[in-house]
């Protein structure tokens, strides 16, 4: 009697592992959700067989820094999904959906960043991941325990520090989430209710999420003309809490600023020698983008000409404008602009052109430093194309084009450097028992398409995106079967 076929069969491809060795040419045999074999299976059987001859055959890609929370229980996660992302790690900047008040409700304006949530089915963050592992995403989501929402959960938006109950409870907002299986622990110290908490209540939240094996992401306090202080105050926050630290989207924002990633990269360098455990990532672009109102407390790109309104609800018109575009609509001087537009529209999302192409190169380049998209998933408007091109624009500008990296280490750096920051278990690498995400796709023309004016396209040169041995994207088509799981993290 012959063997059970296996369900799926790659053939002919070359197999980037994502450890950063050398790509080999192999076959790859996928049964259920895992890789059942890699070699020359030229003797094998299989329900279906994928051609993947003059391609590459790599682990499905990792985005470190998601804002997709509300998006993975109510959209098909296409924008991700289609360029190779099979696994999204949410929770960043202290933003997110849960722990969650019906009382206090959402944090102010982020349903308008993140996605209307409607009626939340939970209330801890546990539940929150609970209703992710229902939902049956169409890709896998692995959750950081937002800061931001925890401290608003205990003392709203209050600017003070907090009582000796309400860090408390902060804290068992913490522990609670991490017991469930989140990764670790994030701040958005730009943004409210984070940007009021003082360095000691984030210790002692970050010590919760050490305490259970975490690591703590963070969107620094100022990432322009005090960025130094800012990742200081990182490291410090790590080395006291005692566990590694994650320094999100790193970058020097502003012209009086470019440059200055030279000196941090050479102070985590310091860090790490001395024995501290702190990484980075980044998105692979010269723009920003964020919600419009943090433009009025972080002012590095003042200029109106270097803002693009992205996603203006109940003022379509003004999308794709820049700021003085749009004053000039609404009759009114560009500084008084923002004001305007927030007044009516306090969710507004824009688009900021604040760096410099040397930095975003040394950042990238950098063998600690792993790729994150850092896409706001608003239901509407033109989002910064990160949002659907980040990992195909990395393969394309990187390494193609600038040669600023080998294929393999630009895999590695979206698949098992993250995999194994974040605990994710056995993903992130191309290994026989571990779990069957693999991107296939084509070295020669994998490119970022999206533009700013046009941001919702789909980018080129991916042929197939396999998600726990299904296959979910082929052809630039996505599966309706959804085929994403919730991720825990796995201490060991």
């Amino acid at each position: 009697m012959p063997e059970k076929p296996y369900d799926l069969l790659i053939r002919g491809g070359t197999v980037v592992d994502g450890t950063g060795s050398p790509g080999v040419r192999a076959d790859v045999a996928v049964d259920g959700d895992r890789i059942a074999a890699i070699g020359d299976l030229a003797g094998e059987a299989a329900a279906r067989e994928i051609d993947a001859a003059g391609r590459i055959v790599a682990p499905g890609f990792i985005d470190v820094h998601a804002h997709d929370d509300a998006a993975v229980l109510t959209t098909p996660m296409d924008f991700k999904l289609m360029q190779g992302v099979t696994t999204d790690i949410v929770g960043n900047c202290g933003a997110g959906i849960a722990p969650h008040d019906p009382e206090r409700g959402a944090v102010p304006a982020i349903s308008m960043v993140l996605g209307d949530i409607g009626e939340a089915r939970w209330r801890s963050f546990g539940e929150y991941m609970a209703e992710v592992e229902r939902a049956k995403p169409a890709v896998n989501v692995a959750c950081l325990v937002p800061h931001g929402v925890v401290r608003y959960a205990a003392i709203g938006m209050d600017m003070r520090a907090p009582s000796a109950g309400e860090l408390d409870e902060m804290r068992e907002h913490v522990r609670e989430g991490m017991a469930a299986g989140a990764a670790g622990l994030s701040t958005g110290l730009i943004y409210p209710p984070g940007r009021f908490a003082e360095t000691e209540e984030i210790i002692e939240c970050a010590k919760e999420a050490a305490a259970e094996g975490g690591v703590y992401v963070s969107h620094i306090r100022d990432e322009g003309e005090r960025l130094m202080e800012a990742v200081e105050e990182a490291v410090r926050i790590g080395d006291e809490a005692g566990l590694p630290a994650q320094i999100s989207h790193h970058k020097a924002n502003g012209e009086k600023s470019w440059g200055r990633t030279q000196d941090s990269i050479s102070y985590i360098e310091e860090r790490r020698a001395a024995g501290q455990d702190v990484t980075f990532d980044v998105y692979p672009y010269t723009a920003g983008s964020t919600v419009l109102s943090a433009f009025i407390a972080q002012p590095e790109g003042a200029d109106p000409d270097n803002v693009l309104l992205a996603s203006v609800p109940g003022r379509p018109e003004l999308e794709g404008k820049t700021l003085r575009e749009a004053a000039e609509m609404l009759d009114l001087p560009a500084e008084d602009a923002t004001s305007a537009i927030l007044r009516h529209s306090p969710g507004a999302v824009a688009i900021f052109f604040t760096m410099d192409e040397a930095d975003v190169q040394r950042v990238v380049s950098h063998e600690q430093c792993m790729i994150g998209s850092d896409g706001i998933p608003t239901p509407g408007g033109k989002p910064h194309p990160r949002l659907y091109g980040t990992f195909p624009r990395v393969l394309q500008k990187y390494v193609r084009e600038e040669r600023l990296l080998s294929l393999e280490e630009g895999v590695r750096k979206m698949t098992s450097l993250p995999a194994r920051r974040f605990k994710l278990g056995k993903r992130g690498e191309l290994r026989e028992g571990w779990a069957a995400d693999i991107v296939v796709f084509d070295a020669d023309t994998i490119a970022d398409v999206a533009t700013y004016e046009e941001p919702r396209q789909y980018p080129a040169g991916i042929d197939y995106v396999i998600v726990n041995g299904t296959v979910a994207a082929e052809d630039g088509h996505q599966a309706e079967h959804h085929a994403g799981t919730l991720v825990r993290r796995e201490n060991g």
